[in-house]
Formats: structure tokens, C-alpha cells, sequence
């Protein structure tokens, strides 16, 4: 893939919580992303990607094996740490 070859470029796997919530759900959507964009750019793109009601509040959580951990939405999404490949929640803020 041409995109991945720039070194700033990674796809993440972003999913909106609701959605996991069902055992029946099984869907990828990749978005593609670069390591000098924002949380909130990243969130931007995810919930255009799902369709999300933008009238809500959304925060990101990167998924690894034995944590969430919560995306800064004002820092770029390098010094959070994500990688490409990586799965990304959606969760609706409370």
C-alpha cells in the first residue's frame, strides 16, 4: 500500500463503542491517519468514518492487550503512542 510508505502515515481501526457492545458485531473500518495529526483531528476523521452523531461528545481509547488508555484530544497522536494497526474505541463521553 503506497500510503504506508511514508513513514508518517499508519491505518488505525477505530469502532464505536455501541457497536462492540453487541456479540454479533464484527466489522473493520480502517482510517488513515499520520503521526503530526491531533486526538481531535483523529477523532474527526473516525466518527466521519462511522457517521456518528457529531452532536455528541466523543472521547478515543486505544485498545492494547491489557489496558484502555485514553487519547489526549490535544496532543498529537504520536506522543500518545499509537502505532498503525492499532484498534481504537469510540466511547461517548459522560
Amino acid at each position: 500500500m503506497l500510503y504506508l510508505q511514508d513513514a508518517n502515515h499508519l491505518i488505525v481501526y477505530p469502532v464505536l463503542k455501541t457497536h462492540m457492545e453487541n456479540d454479533l458485531f464484527f466489522a473493520y473500518i480502517g482510517v488513515q491517519a499520520n503521526y503530526s495529526m491531533t486526538g481531535q483531528d483523529l477523532l474527526a476523521v473516525c466518527l466521519e468514518a462511522w457517521q456518528a452523531d457529531r452532536s455528541k461528545d466523543y472521547r478515543l481509547l486505544l485498545i492494547r492487550e491489557n489496558e484502555e488508555i485514553d487519547i489526549p484530544l490535544n496532543q498529537n497522536i504520536k506522543e500518545a503512542g499509537l502505532r498503525n494497526g492499532d484498534p481504537l474505541q469510540i466511547v461517548g463521553a459522560a
